[in-house]
């Protein structure tokens, strides 16, 4: 569902989470949601954060429910946890309905917790939940005054895929006009350009220079197949998947094609080292910031090898391919690429 991998980009830029040590982040106090806390349901809360970071999601959920009786269910905190977890287990109906036991609690983050609602509902991917998440987005706005600026966006493509296309419009140029600037931006631009966007994903924009002081602007390829692969000299399945993508370099290259590598190494060196070694030719951009690569960062990519395959109009077509089937899509997009436009729109 690509619509999906639109919203995710938002979900938890306005939410809470729980930091490294199981501390509170949220901007909420659970003491002052009833009282002064028990040592039981501290002792409650505090493992179902533990086990949730460990990746034990059904007894994070039995922990932090039990937390939430000891507190006569008026514990927001736990419930937005329980909806955390719930929305990255893609069990989207519970995650809808702990984000909301957590915003009636009327938290001091409730506008936020509107936000996520909105989003859960969203990606639920159904006309009546499309128009819930619009009711839950509008309200975000209101409680904040307007300072969730990202529910703007997310009000944007709620209210279009509920059929309000010029007030979901509306919503998304006020969002240009709060943040124009955002990683966001592009996705949100595309969408009021061309309504039929609003189900793409636009590759988020960038302007950098090349390892031998190049401009690489994603907005000047426009018109070109554009492949961006993540990889780095320490990395061992990189190294080994290099001769492929020197295959893929030589055998589409052209005016119509353009493959970036994005390198995450650290240490200069090591990168001019394996550049000569492997005589890589085709342009790179590092930066010296290992997994704060600018645009690795930008691209929320968190393991490599990783390809991004982007089309001609910028929307992103294809990730996480390697070897043939990389290949093979790249020879499919040149080839829609040659044919008329009205083919390509089909």
């Amino acid at each position: 569902m690509r619509t999906v991998a639109v919203v995710l980009l938002f979900l938890f830029a306005a939410s809470a989470s729980v930091s490294a040590d199981g501390s509170d982040v949220t901007g909420q106090d659970p003491a002052k949601t009833a009282g002064e806390p028990s040592v039981e349901f501290q002792e409650a809360l505090n493992k179902g954060r533990v086990l949730a970071r460990q990746g034990r999601t059904e007894e994070a959920i039995a922990e932090l429910r039990r937390a939430a009786r000891l507190r006569d269910q008026k514990c927001a905190e736990c419930f937005q946890t329980i909806g955390q977890i719930y929305f990255q287990l893609s069990r989207l109906k519970e995650a809808e309905i702990a984000f909301r036991q957590a915003a009636e609690l009327k938290p001091a983050n409730e506008a936020e917790m509107y936000n996520v609602l909105g989003v859960a509902l969203y990606l639920q991917n159904e006309k009546e939940s499309f128009e819930q998440a619009a009711v839950a987005l509008q309200r975000a706005i209101e409680l904040s005054k307007g300072r969730v600026i990202k529910a703007y966006y997310n009000l944007g493509f709620a209210l279009i895929k509920s059929g309000k296309e010029q007030e979901g419009v509306a919503a998304l140029r006020t969002y240009l006009d709060l943040d124009p600037n955002s990683s966001e931006a592009g996705q949100a631009r595309a969408v009021v350009a061309n309504i039929r966007m609003v189900d793409a994903k636009v590759a988020p924009s960038f302007a950098v220079k090349s390892h031998t002081g190049e401009d690489l602007t994603l907005e000047k390829l426009r018109g070109k197949i554009v492949l961006l692969d993540f990889w780095a000299s320490w990395c061992g399945p990189c190294r080994r998947d290099m001769p492929e993508i020197r295959k893929i370099s030589k055998k589409y290259a052209g005016d119509a094609f353009v493959m970036i590598g994005i390198n995450l190494d650290s240490s200069r060196p090591s990168f001019d080292a394996y550049i000569k070694e492997e005589g890589i030719s085709w342009q790179q951009y590092y930066d010296g910031l290992g997994w704060g690569n600018r645009i690795a960062r930008l691209y929320r990519v968190f393991s490599i090898p990783h390809t991004i395959l982007i089309d001609q109009d910028g929307v992103i077509r294809a990730t996480g391919l390697r070897a043939d089937a990389l290949g093979n899509k790249i020879g499919e997009l040149l080839k829609r690429l040659q044919q008329p436009s009205e083919s390509r729109s089909k």
